[in-house]
């Protein structure tokens, strides 16, 4: 999948090996920290899983301001492979009822 940021295009290739990065993030992200430090340490660890998210599914390396638009659309994408994923399964479990 291609995308056009900031007059560039990036090629978005989200493959199993980014799934438990995605998970990851998201647990950073959405997971509360019970303090200012705990929130520091997170953010750092949310850079360094971006950029290793970035290395692995963006062509080229994009900047670092681009990252969260970045991971919207993978996001994205991850769910479109999902509900692709459902549609087949329900078509072949559709086929093969006796």
């Amino acid at each position: 999948m291609k995308v056009k940021l900031d007059d560039k295009e990036y090629e978005i290739r989200l493959t199993v090996k980014a799934w438990p990065l995605l998970v990851f993030i998201d647990d950073r992200r959405l997971n509360a920290p019970k303090s200012a430090e705990e929130a520091i340490k997170r953010g750092e660890e949310l850079d360094q899983a971006l950029e290793k998210l970035m290395e692995m599914c963006v062509a080229p390396k994009p900047p670092k301001e681009l990252w969260g638009k970045l991971l919207g659309i993978i996001n994205i994408e991850e769910n479109r492979q999902l509900k692709e994923a459902i549609e087949l399964y329900e078509k072949f479990r559709g086929e093969h009822r006796g």
